[in-house]
């Protein structure tokens, strides 16, 4: 993991692009059919939603967002599938646009940190733009630890816009999680890890873990940047060395990558992108098509995905095959989540997130006999899961989320 590729100096984050710019048995058989049809119907305001998505757009509390954003037209499009937060730029006509369709926008404040800093600019764009209600937030530097910026050097820019008069948090991105332990300065803490193609999609799991822990120990809040693109789109900034498969993330691999973040404690999901001159985003309808799919479940069951782990004991399981993933994390993520009030998808109740992080089938028992028989309701599915006699469950299969709940009481 320490040798990372050096493509991440010039590329989709680090090459020299504005952050606006870069980077649900018989009878039932047939009701079931219409109302997952209903169910997964279209969301969104736009004649071009996709389909997979709820008629009725629920709530977008949950920060989702999305780099490289650079237009008017852009915003649109991301926020017709599900987005609430871009990575932009600061133009007028833009921010007033994010403004109406009710988008965040994290921005760089004139200038970034590193070589070439240039306070004036930063001190100007804090006083025209600070106040914006589309401004989320202020992006001081993108993978300092990639590309040799001094922590010193981060630590001044956020000084020079809460000197300027700046309200709005401060961020940063790092590829490798732990070294959010050295990049703290900022009040939200990022990391973007994008493996896919290159190596285990574990790894991503093992940097988030890493990222989240070392931001809740500064205080700081935690965003997981999730990659949506293909390294292939990026062999003219680098040629990755053998082996090297490049290929776009999977439906299963980005919705395993964005419930796993959120599990180990990310505030926020991001992706990367919508396009930053190398990766466009609409030549790529299929994987758009997932991506929007993942975020519109997300949006779906936000009472659930957005709730804070419940204060019970985890139904205990035991991973017959897989204990741990390639990159030694657990093969299978899982914590129960409460959930208060919910929506018309999802119920009050507590329910039991599964996260499969592997390419392989995980085959798992519940040893606690009080399980034993019952039947859990299966909410991405919409269909029951029945524990066996046994203990044995439906085996989860790779990549795969399993959402079971409401749970039964303690």
């Amino acid at each position: 993991m320490e040798s990372a590729p050096s493509s991440r100096l010039t590329g989709p984050h680090g090459h020299p692009v504005q952050v606006g710019r870069s980077p649900f048995r018989h009878i039932a058989t047939v009701l079931a059919v219409l109302g997952l049809a209903l169910l997964l119907g279209c969301h969104g305001t736009g004649p071009t939603a996709p389909a997979g998505a709820p008629r009725q757009a629920p709530p977008r509390s949950f920060p989702v967002g999305i780099y490289g954003v650079p237009g008017v037209e852009d915003l649109r499009a991301v926020h017709s599938a599900g987005f609430s937060l871009v990575m932009g730029g600061l133009d007028p006509a833009y921010m007033d646009e994010a403004a109406r369709l009710g988008l965040q926008v994290v921005a760089t404040p004139g200038s970034s940190a590193g070589p070439g800093f240039d306070p004036a600019k930063v001190r100007e764009a804090v006083r025209r733009w600070d106040r914006h209600p589309a401004l989320a937030g202020w992006y001081l530097v993108d993978e300092p630890d990639l590309n040799g910026v001094p922590v010193e050097e981060v630590e001044r820019a956020h000084e020079t816009v809460r000197a300027a008069g700046g309200r709005k948090p401060t961020s940063l991105v790092v590829y490798r999680g732990w070294n959010l332990a050295k990049f703290h300065s900022a009040d939200v803490l990022m990391v973007d890890f994008y493996p896919v193609g290159w190596i285990p999609v574990a790894a991503f799991f093992q940097h988030m873990r890493h990222g989240a822990t070392a931001a809740r120990v500064g205080g700081r809040k935690f965003h997981a940047v999730i990659q949506a693109m293909d390294w292939g789109a990026y062999r003219e900034v680098f040629p990755f060395p053998p082996p090297f498969h490049p290929r776009p993330p999977t439906e299963d691999e980005l919705r395993s990558m964005t419930w796993g973040a959120r599990l180990l404690g990310a505030d926020a999901v991001l992706y990367y992108p919508y396009r930053d001159g190398h990766w466009e985003m609409p030549r790529h309808p299929e994987t758009w098509a997932s991506l929007t799919r993942v975020v519109q479940e997300v949006r779906q069951w936000e009472p659930i995905f957005a709730a804070p782990a419940a204060d019970r004991p985890i139904p205990r399981f035991e991973p017959l095959n897989d204990r741990r993933n390639e990159a030694l994390e657990p093969a299978v993520l899982w914590s129960v989540h409460r959930v208060a009030q919910g929506n018309g998808f999802v119920a009050p109740g507590d329910y039991w997130i599964l996260v499969n992080t592997t390419e392989r089938t995980q085959q798992l028992a519940l040893p606690e006999t009080r399980w034993w028989g019952l039947r859990l309701g299966d909410v991405r599915a919409g269909r029951e899961v029945e524990v066996e006699a046994d203990g044995w469950m439906t085996p989860l299969p790779p990549f795969e989320v399993r959402i079971l709940g409401p749970l039964p009481p303690p």
